[in-house]
């Protein structure tokens, strides 16, 4: 917001523990306007100890790090809590390690701790409420595989993998035994999607087209219904997660956040509304390995190369883009060489059907100026995305071009 502002004004780093201290809260349980406000009731609390840099130094040494070494990911905590399904129950204070999970967190609190001295041993025993641990429970659509137009196909196949996602919960094995509570306390889920650009090929739609936008606009609503639709009829069958009541699910107010408001969603705004068996349902992961294995494109990037070989656990592996054909070659357009803000447009359209996050890649080249990338990053903060994952950058040699060789 404030690089929007003006990249020529005051940025103040501060101590948590000095306005912990000062204070008396801590300035990252907060987000929003009530963050905004008591950051800037922080910098003019003279007690509180404070580094001043201007703005634009801050950002350059964010950028050129992404640049360098395709890190830190972004994580616009404003659009995550705004979005929380579950705020009723508490706030999101960051993502996993691939920026597709956004669940609510919580520090574990010693209650109680003393020392028993046994023989002469002393026997330190402690009393411990548990936090919220976060676990994954990740599966993926094929959408390459899959016929994405068929709502009768792709509900039959969404309700399957929901119902195995809510099956693993109670079938894990959990070595920490704080995540075993949490996820059944929360059940949560993350239905995600690999083979997006093997989708987009296979329907002969350019990446950089409006078409990706209404179409992938279309295909995310309609697994996002299939999903949620999913997991309320196993509320039915099984019974809703436990901290249900009080929750979006229940007032209605995720579905009017999203502005669904056709007939078949208010019917099933009417059905979630007496239950939901999963606190958070869709999380699109990179699913690059996985996607190896079952030969379309990985997660929701474009392709990087139509053939290119890739480095897996100390392996070469021969890659050509699934299906590649003389229909869909030219569909098959390399990463980096894809105007990226067509890629943000589309996952913050994306962003409207996901309850959780997504690994949203930037492929860059070497020629990409600082002002360009802050412009994605930004654009991604306007369009609603939650978070970014790497920035992939490369040199682009006009000898590697593929089509002119081909």
């Amino acid at each position: 917001k404030k690089v929007k502002e003006d990249l020529n004004q005051e940025w103040y780093l501060m101590d948590p523990h000095d306005i912990f201290l000062i204070k008396g809260y801590c300035l990252e349980d907060f987000y929003g306007e009530e963050w905004e406000s008591r950051y800037e009731d922080c910098v003019r609390d003279n007690r509180i100890s404070k580094r001043v840099y201007v703005l634009k130094d801050i950002v350059r040494l964010i950028l050129k790090s992404a640049v360098e070494t395709g890190t830190p990911f972004a994580f616009y905590r404003d659009t995550v809590n705004r979005m929380n399904p579950n705020k009723h129950k508490g706030i999101i204070y960051c993502s996993n390690l691939c920026t597709e999970i956004a669940q609510n967190m919580k520090e574990a609190e010693i209650l109680e701790r003393k020392v028993i001295t046994e023989e002469g041993d002393e026997v330190i025993v402690s009393t411990v409420k548990p936090g919220d641990f976060v676990v994954c429970n990740l599966a993926s659509l094929c959408l390459g595989n899959i016929d994405v137009e068929n709502k009768e196909e792709l509900q039959k196949i969404t309700k399957t993998v929901v119902r195995a996602l809510d099956n693993v919960i109670d079938l894990n094995f959990y070595p920490v035994k704080e995540a075993e509570l949490t996820n059944k306390k929360y059940r949560a889920i993350g239905l995600g999607v690999s083979g997006y650009h093997h989708m987009l090929a296979k329907h002969h739609i350019a990446w950089e087209s409006e078409e990706h936008l209404r179409f992938v606009d279309t295909v995310f609503e309609n697994i996002n219904f299939a999903a949620i639709k999913a997991s309320a009829e196993l509320a039915k069958e099984r019974g809703s997660y436990r901290e249900f009541a009080g929750s979006e699910w229940e007032t209605g107010e995720y579905f009017r956040r999203r502005d669904y408001s056709s007939s078949e969603w208010k019917e099933l705004e009417k059905e979630v509304h007496e239950g939901i068996r999963n606190a958070w349902i869709l999380a699109t992961a990179p699913t690059s390995s996985t996607s190896i294995l079952i030969g379309t494109t990985a997660g929701l990037d474009p392709i990087m190369n139509r053939f290119f070989l890739e480095e897996k656990k100390g392996a070469i592996l021969p890659r050509v883009a699934p299906e590649l054909s003389m229909e869909s070659y030219w569909y098959y357009k390399s990463a980096h060489q894809i105007d990226q803000t067509w890629s943000v447009r589309a996952a913050g359209l994306r962003q409207r059907h996901i309850d959780q996050a997504q690994s949203v890649n930037l492929w860059i080249t070497n020629d990409y100026k600082m002002s360009e990338l802050l412009n994605l990053y930004t654009l991604a903060w306007e369009s609603g995305v939650k978070t970014i994952y790497y920035v992939r950058s490369k040199a682009l040699d006009p000898d590697e071009c593929e089509s002119c060789s081909a």
